[in-house]
């Protein structure tokens, strides 16, 4: 069944719906725009552009856009789900207003009170927030510079015998949450051996992998509006993400080259992979909140 929004956008303009809701689009106050691009031509946002911009439209996105992203996802990942019929389960693309949004959405739907679920510890402080009001019970796993150690998961997934998941007794994990490449805070990145162990567990003990992972093309080893992403096409796109990359190694061998002048001595850390994060681990200091707060604050750092 089409909703509203997306019956509009399949009907000719000269349809006059009684359908939905929508909003007069000779009313909006902005008529057209001209976008400068760093690395191409400005892109030109005419009067019928800016009326379905700023119209209502489907839930999951605006469809170029959605295909845009489908097409990038199979020739950069080729998902297997790809080639699969809806009824199969066909990978499908929703359009959020940033990470955070996706994984409330996410959380919402699955999270029930007095769930069990598994995180890599430290993690993004916004996912902590928007889980605690859940009601669930969050089991954290051990990380170091590879990222979740499998070795220590299964050792807190062995609290679960066969039984409790085949009958989802005793409230076995129903999900883990990471964040695979440079991950905030730790910049830590899992390997593929450690990826594929921790798959193993995931099958075994019956839980779902939520993959938070907004650093993935910031990586060191090698937005945008639809009309961005059809003028720069997909190699577009990589040129600017290399462009990102070089930036921010940068930056990271800047800090590291500090850290390296000033707390040799003092503290510890290891060179992130990717991401935007170095996580340095004070020696002799459990708790750096007064060091930070009175400290660093008074050194404007």
């Amino acid at each position: 069944m089409l909703r509203p929004a997306e019956l509009m956008q399949k009907s000719p303009p000269s349809l006059i719906s009684l359908a939905g809701g929508a909003p007069n689009p000779n009313l909006f106050p902005f008529k057209k725009a001209t976008v400068d691009i760093g690395h191409g031509t400005p892109i030109e946002i005419g009067e019928d552009l800016m009326k379905r911009a700023l119209q209502y439209s489907a839930s999951a996105g605006i469809p170029e856009l959605l295909s845009w992203l489908k097409d990038f996802q199979r020739t950069l990942h080729d998902p297997p789900t790809a080639n699969y019929s809806p009824e199969q389960g066909q990978m499908e693309v929703c359009v959020t207003t940033g990470s955070q949004e996706g994984l409330c959405k996410v959380f919402e739907m699955l999270i029930n009170p007095g769930d069990n679920i598994l995180l890599d510890a430290p993690t993004y402080s916004g996912t902590l927030a928007a889980l605690r009001p859940l009601g669930c019970n969050i089991i954290n796993i051990p990380s170091d510079q590879y990222g979740i150690i499998p070795k220590a998961l299964k050792e807190i997934l062995s609290a679960w015998s066969p039984e409790d998941v085949k009958n989802c007794s005793n409230h076995p994990p129903k999900f883990l949450y990471t964040i695979p490449n440079g991950c905030n805070p730790t910049g830590n990145s899992l390997t593929a051996e450690r990826k594929k162990e921790i798959y193993q567990l995931a099958r075994k003990y019956d839980f779902l992998i939520i993959e938070d992972d907004p650093y993935y093309f910031l990586q060191f080893e090698k937005i945008m509006i639809s009309q961005l992403l059809q003028q720069w096409g997909q190699k577009g796109f990589l040129e600017h993400i290399d462009r990102v990359v070089d930036f921010y190694r940068i930056q990271r061998d800047a800090m590291l080259t500090a850290a390296d002048k000033w707390l040799k001595d003092l503290a510890e850390w290891y060179p992130p992979a990717a991401g935007m994060f170095l996580w340095i681990k004070i020696k002799g200091i459990s708790d750096t909140q007064q060091l930070i707060m009175e400290k660093a604050l008074k050194k404007e750092v």
